[in-house]
């Protein structure tokens, strides 16, 4: 299942982006501190990395040494500028990989532990590539990691505290976001006015009728599905399944089947219930839904959407 790059993510990039530019020019100009000590570009490229991912990460801790050397030359073009661009690709890519990508995100000091890998990560990767141009070029002076570290001790520290707060700020404000627009979507549930509800960055920005699979057939092929988290009244596999190939990050079911939570959560999809049952009936409650039964024992979305359609015709022939 690929993921796109939510509007979100690229808001928060650009923020980034123009904090990665502004901190060392008022570190360095404003108060005279050099960059060495208080490492003020590190700050938006390890924060890039746990909030928008191993990609944006990267792309933006290679990105920023390259605009600040064009924008106000430092770091210097060479020998400075290709181990600072490699360590900071490294600081967001490694910091979002792990925060991101594994279950540390789930974890109350998850952030630490990437953090800290990212940071040791970024030191070594810089130290390599400094050495690597002092063996093509003996100009180059040699660097000692650890004199890096000893100058950099100040900006580590800020680091340390600065970005986990940072990050649990932003998590928790996104959280409650959520949270106040799943009530709602429940709400319209409730009261019959939808059977899904899509939301986008906190709001509702779709709701959708129908019986069965069809909503989430519907939200699908709207092609509005991607980065969103839905709420839906019933939640079979099929529903989830079908979910699952739009690139959803989250699904709350008023009603929820064990087979559509695990398969949920197998995929990597957050997933909540208020209520959980063994598996969704059909409408005269006498056996298992024909969707849940045809969906049963295949793992691929892709193929399950197309057995589901498949049984819908076969029903409608009927």
């Amino acid at each position: 299942m690929k993921s796109k790059i939510s509007s979100k993510d690229i808001t928060i990039s650009g923020l980034l982006i123009a904090l990665g530019i502004i901190l060392p020019f008022a570190t360095a100009h404003g108060i005279g501190v050099p960059g060495n000590i208080l490492l003020p570009m590190h700050i938006p490229v390890l924060l890039a990395g746990f909030l928008c991912g191993p990609f944006l990460g990267g792309v933006i801790g290679l990105l920023l040494p390259v605009l600040n050397c064009l924008l106000t030359g430092m770091p210097a073009l060479y020998p400075t500028l290709p181990g600072m661009a490699a360590e900071l690709l490294t600081y967001g890519f490694v910091s979002g990989l792990l925060y991101k990508k594994t279950p540390l995100h789930k974890k109350k000091w998850g952030v630490y532990p990437a953090l800290i890998v990212a940071m040791i990560s970024g030191r070594l990767v810089y130290g390599i590539v400094r050495y690597i141009l002092l063996a093509l070029d003996e100009s180059v002076k040699a660097l000692s990691v650890w004199d890096a570290v000893v100058k950099g001790l100040a900006g580590i520290v800020i680091q340390l505290v600065f970005v986990p707060a940072v990050v649990a700020a932003v998590e928790s404000g996104f959280a409650r976001t959520k949270k106040s627009s799943v009530n709602s979507a429940k709400n319209l549930i409730s009261t019959d006015a939808a059977v899904l509800a899509v939301i986008k960055n906190g709001e509702i920005v779709k709701t959708y009728q129908g019986r069965g699979v069809v909503p989430a057939i519907n939200a699908l092929e709207d092609g509005i599905l991607n980065d969103a988290y839905i709420v839906d009244k019933v939640i079979g596999k099929a529903s989830a399944m079908i979910l699952s190939l739009g690139g959803v990050k989250g699904v709350t079911g008023v009603t929820m089947s064990r087979p559509a939570l695990e398969y949920l959560r197998s995929a990597g999809i957050d997933a909540e219930y208020d209520v959980l049952c063994e598996y969704i009936e059909n409408r005269t409650k006498d056996g298992m839904c024909p969707m849940e039964q045809t969906v049963k024992d295949l793992s691929d979305p892709k193929a399950a959407l197309e057995a589901v359609k498949a049984k819908q015709q076969e029903l409608r022939s009927k």
